[in-house]
């Protein structure tokens, strides 16, 4: 189960790849905690019997239920205190706030309450901050990569970087073309952040492991350049409001779109793309008549 990659840093691979950081002799720091209790469990044998070791730390590089939601079990188990990036704590400790948010602030409905979306609470006891930090005997450097969420972290350390949700694997992008972002705009920037970035080895959020970062920052820019484009050529038609418009997008990129959770993930990503078409100056928002609209600039 245990992958090792240096010989102070590791992985449990998944569907939420889990970062395990030897900071000490006998002491492990987990980065992301995946899913659930089961993913959490699974960790805590890898690191009790692979590594003879304990859980000391969570590292969570952003508050996404997949990536947080092992914290509890973690925690109640050892427990380890918990890093989380500023304004993503808040949904740490408040997971509620998620599907709050996707649903326009409102009371969510049920079917959004499900473990994708609504994890455990879990408590926060450091903020994961920009620049060196240290665990135990180890340093690593924090990196911000916002745009995924609000305020999400990669984690460099000894060559390897923990890259969390910037780049998705391609298996991620055949199957939903047009994976969630809170901020397109804040997106493209961590982009050409983690390009930048000098490392050995990169472990994105899902997906195997690659020895650099740059053909996943290309495939992703593809697809986030094929979006925008789409989104033009459709207000190039006409004018549109937002859930027609993501109807119309669906068609486009034959996107399956099946339950709740599906649609209002990728609604908010939609406006997060128009968001950023009206600010390079292509696209403008406007309410006529009680409406809204969308319209090329």
């Amino acid at each position: 189960m245990y992958q090792a990659i240096t010989e102070r840093v590791g992985l449990i691979p998944g569907g939420v790849n889990i970062g395990l950081l030897r900071t000490g002799p006998a002491e492990v720091v987990l980065v992301d905690t995946g899913l659930n209790d089961s993913a959490a469990k699974k960790a805590l044998r890898v690191v009790r019997d692979e590594l003879q070791a304990e859980v000391k730390g969570i590292i969570t590089t952003h508050a996404h239920a997949d990536h947080f939601g092992g914290n509890a079990t973690v925690v109640k188990r050892t427990g380890a205190p918990v890093w989380a990036p500023p304004f993503d704590e808040a949904v740490l400790r408040y997971p509620l706030l998620q599907p709050i948010f996707l649903f326009g602030g409102a009371d969510p409905l049920d079917t959004m309450r499900g473990r994708f979306l609504l994890a455990d609470a879990s408590p926060v006891d450091h903020l994961l901050t920009d620049g060196e930090m240290t665990f135990g005997d180890l340093t690593v450097e924090v990196i911000n990569l916002a745009g995924h969420s609000v305020n999400q972290q990669g984690i460099l350390v000894d060559g390897v970087f923990f890259c969390a949700d910037v780049v998705f694997p391609d298996a991620a992008l055949d199957k939903y073309k047009v994976p969630y972002l809170y901020s397109l705009t804040d997106h493209l920037m961590a982009l050409e952040t983690a390009s930048k970035v000098e490392c050995a080895t990169v472990v994105p959020g899902h997906g195997p492991a690659e020895e650099g970062i740059n053909r996943l920052v290309s495939r992703n820019r593809e697809v986030i350049d094929g979006a925008m484009s789409a989104l033009v050529d459709l207000l190039r038609d006409e004018p549109d409001n937002t859930d027609t418009l993501c109807t119309r997008l669906f068609e486009r990129l034959r996107i399956v779109i099946a339950d709740d959770p599906a649609y209002f993930l990728m609604r908010p990503t939609i406006a997060a793309y128009l968001n950023h078409l009206v600010r390079a100056g292509k696209v403008r928002h406007t309410i006529k008549d009680g409406a809204e609209r969308w319209s090329l600039a």
